[in-house]
Order: C-alpha cells, then structure tokens, then sequence
C-alpha cells in the first residue's frame, strides 16, 4: 500500500517536472525568438520594408499632385519689397492641410494593397546567429501597416547663385509596419522624406531663412 501511494507521488512528480519542461522550453523559445531572432529578422527585412513605403509615399505623392495639379505657388506665398529682395516666405497652411489629408489617405490606402504580400528572409536568420543571417532557402515573413500615416512638413534653403535661392519643400511620413515572425510581431517606425517641389527666388533672401534651418510649416 505504501509502495503503491510512493509510486503514485513519483508519477506525479516526474509529471510536474516534463510539465515545468514544457514551460521552461516554450518560454525559452518565445524569448529567444522575441530578444534575439526578431530584432536580427527585422533589420534583415528593414531596407526591402522601407523601399516598399517609400515607393508608397513617392507613388501617392505624384498622384496627388497630378490629380489636384498642385505647384510651389499653391503652398508657398513669397512677397518682394520695393528693392527687390524678399520681405516675407509664407506658407498656405489650408492647402498644406489639404494636400496632407489626402495625401494620408492615399498613402494608405497604397500600402494596404503594396504591403499584402510576403518578404522572403533567408532561414539561416532564425538561429539568431549573424554570421548565418543570409544562409538557406527564404521563408516568407508577412509585413502589414498598422496605424495611420503621420505626415509634416520641411522646407531647405540653398544659395542658387548671385541674389538666388533654390527653395526645396518635402513631407516627412511617419509609417508603422508590423513584421510578423512565427512566434512574436514587431512594430517597426519608418520616417520617409519625399521632395514635393522645389523654385528659385531670384532676389536677396534674409539670412534669417538660411539661419534657422529647415522649418516645420505644418500638417
């Protein structure tokens, strides 16, 4: 009788062990896969991610512009004073809104189609090992967007020449993309910097313009 009840509790106890086995094993897995094999599997995937949100952006851009035949003079107003040289460099903030919300949307939009397939990741990057990341056949990693696109803008000026000056202005997307990985998703942030036009001002332009670098105007 005593026998059998000690066989019992050493049934019970090697049970407990394979169980805590299992745990310790799956645990082990899921933080080796989310510590060390994600973060290796994300910069491995980064630049194909990053073309593909940037070819987002540069194709809803042009888009944009074609269909609203935006030019430098819907967003940007430059006043001249009696001398000729530039008094004021101001922004059109309701078009510069306007152009943002859609150009948001349209960004979106592309990427939920763009970004509906799979990015092939060579299998040597899931042993975590570096050396290994480009070895073997290429297991495909889905990509998703998640969130909304975050837009802003940034205007550069460049002396162009004697009394000329090449202004540039660009929007600034911020973009989410998942990457999902068998065990764990990572979020990776994407801040993509596209040119929307560009003009030379023909006349002295206050070095304050020069001075202060690119400015934000808004989106």
């Amino acid at each position: 009788m005593k026998k059998a009840k000690n066989k019992r509790l050493s049934l019970k106890v090697k049970a407990y062990i394979c169980l805590g086995c299992v745990f310790i094993f799956i645990l082990t897995v899921f933080l080796y896969f989310n510590f060390i094999v994600g973060p290796l599997v994300v910069e491995i995937s980064r630049a194909q991610v990053d073309s593909i949100a940037t070819t987002a952006v540069s194709d809803a851009i042009y888009d944009v512009i074609q269909e609203e035949g935006y030019s430098y003079q819907d967003f940007i107003d430059v006043q001249y004073a009696s001398d000729n040289t530039v008094s004021s460099i101001t922004a059109d903030a309701i078009e510069l809104n306007n152009f943002a919300r859609e150009l948001s949307t349209l960004i979106q939009i592309y990427l939920d189609t763009v970004v509906e397939h799979s990015i092939g990741v060579p299998l040597g990057t899931f042993t975590g090992i570096t050396a290994l990341s480009g070895v073997g056949p290429k297991i495909n990693v889905n990509i998703v967007p998640i969130g909304s696109v975050i837009t802003s803008f940034t205007s550069s000026f460049e002396s162009a020449g004697i009394n000329q000056t090449k202004h540039s202005l660009y929007i600034d997307a911020n973009i989410t993309i998942s990457v999902i990985l068998p065990l764990t998703t990572k979020h990776v942030d994407f801040i993509t910097q596209v040119l929307i036009c560009e003009n030379i001002i023909v006349g002295k332009v206050p070095q304050f313009y020069f001075s202060s670098g690119n400015s934000i105007f808004g989106n």
